[in-house]
């Protein structure tokens, strides 16, 4: 079983806490991400949009992680309509070595006009001064985000100095998936999944009886507690960290309560196994062999197409706590200074993101598990008609942002999940291993710009 080590994840979060921009400034040769070779050239996993020729213009580049869907025909749209004088270039970048070519294209004074990426790198490219306050460039394009993005995305909590440096895209929350046919083995209604913790707890036991392999397995890596254990420790009454000290608060009673219920489901109910390996659950919610599993939406797509509708039922995450609260992944943009900025290319960037939140939200939606972060997109019946809709919309309107601290996500990820880990293993208390890990995820958040304590 192959499971991520403390000590590549370490190196990991350092990487990006503090490689990339320090060096920088200092002009020096720029750090790695979590091993990842800190190279401007592209990665083999790496892609390139088709921009077309070039006939002359301005030329801004694009680079971001996650989606791409529509990007080619926005990419293509936006330079026939304004060829000789803006052209755009747009490359998908993968999550495991954005940080390093980041650092290294900034130590080359060669970053790309445009990043899309989770909201806590850009509070740290801000905070170093790297950024550009997005609400003017917003509306060079025709944005106006009082009234063009959800008041959940774009907030105060969202400021940086005062100021907002990057807009929302696109979100995700977290489900429930669970296997209807499954549920039909169980004697359990296919179109009735759970609500609550308890009646987690009482259709999982008879998904066991029934002889379901897995009535649910409980992933421990990243990619499952990065949004299962925030949603339940916001559901128990809860939050991750307070941004203006930067201090993690994942070790309170909520904290605790979280965690328990997890463990509750493997030592006490006896309805998930001990020690899965890391995307386990993932991979055999997809084989048809786990009754249900709780997962970021975005992986909505690969399981409609493993199992069949007839097979795939999602819902929103249960309240197992005292609300139906749960963590909300997303994508934000913001734009880099360069030294070829001025009003004209600034003007080229409004425009080319007023297109990208145009066109681009319809094939974000329908792809599955991703609700767009521009309002009026969500009005259109292509969007309202995508796969589950409704249930997403569900998800993102009750969801919470992780809190405004430089990498947090990343950050989190280095102790925090090994320690669930060690604690749903039983190698640690439940108290004992978030202690633990409160202690070194605020040593690894005093590193970081405007957190030193």
């Amino acid at each position: 079983m192959h499971k991520w080590t403390r000590g590549a994840a370490l190196a990991l979060a350092v990487g990006i806490a503090t490689a990339g921009c320090a060096t920088v400034k200092s002009g020096g040769s720029a750090g790695s991400g979590g091993g990842a070779s800190a190279s401007a050239s592209p990665s083999p996993t790496t892609s390139s949009v088709n921009a077309g020729a070039y006939h002359g213009g301005i030329k801004i580049s694009y680079q971001g992680f996650g989606s791409f869907a529509g990007v080619q025909q926005v990419v293509s749209a936006f330079n026939k309509k304004y060829s000789g004088k803006y052209y755009v270039t747009a490359t998908s970048v993968p999550y495991v070595q954005y940080a390093a070519l980041l650092s290294s294209a900034l130590s080359a004074h060669n970053a790309p006009d445009i990043f899309s990426g989770s909201f806590t790198p850009s509070v740290y490219y801000a905070r170093m001064g790297l950024t550009l306050p997005i609400a003017p460039i917003l509306a060079d394009g025709g944005i106006n985000p009082a009234t063009d993005f959800p008041a959940s995305e774009w907030n105060s909590k969202m400021l940086v100095n005062g100021q907002h440096y990057s807009a929302p895209q696109a979100a995700f929350g977290t489900a429930l998936f669970y296997n209807k046919t499954l549920f039909k083995k169980a004697g359990l209604n296919p179109n009735q999944p759970p609500t609550t913790g308890a009646q987690v707890i009482t259709d999982a036991k008879a998904l066991k009886k029934a002889g379901v392999k897995y009535p649910i397995i409980l992933g421990v890596g990243k990619a499952t507690q990065d949004f299962l254990y925030p949603s339940l420790v916001y559901q128990f009454g809860g939050t991750m960290g307070d941004p203006s000290s930067c201090t993690a608060l994942f070790d309170s009673s909520a904290g605790i309560k979280a965690l328990a219920w997890e463990k509750s489901l493997i030592y006490t109910y006896h309805v998930a196994p001990v020690g899965p390996s890391t995307g386990e659950d993932i991979a055999q919610f997809g084989a048809g062999t786990e009754g249900m599993a709780f997962l970021p939406a975005i992986n909505q797509g690969q399981f409609l197409t493993s199992l069949g509708q007839s097979k795939f039922g999602t819902a929103p995450l249960p309240e197992i706590g005292g609300n139906r609260t749960d963590f909300l992944g997303q994508n934000y943009i913001w734009v880099f200074k360069n030294a070829n900025d001025n009003a004209a290319k600034l003007k080229g960037i409004g425009l080319f993101l007023a297109a990208m939140y145009k066109q681009d939200s319809v094939p974000l939606a329908t792809q599955g598990g991703v609700v767009p972060s521009y309002l009026p997109a969500l009005s259109s019946t292509a969007v309202r008609n995508g796969p589950y809709f409704a249930e997403q919309d569900a998800m993102v309107k009750t969801g919470r942002l992780n809190p405004a601290i430089p990498n947090w996500g990343t950050v989190t990820a280095v102790p925090l999940y090994d320690y669930v880990e060690n604690a749903l293993l039983n190698r640690q208390s439940v108290s004992s291993a978030l202690s633990e890990a409160k202690t070194k995820t605020d040593q690894l958040t005093s590193t970081l710009p405007g957190c030193s304590k």
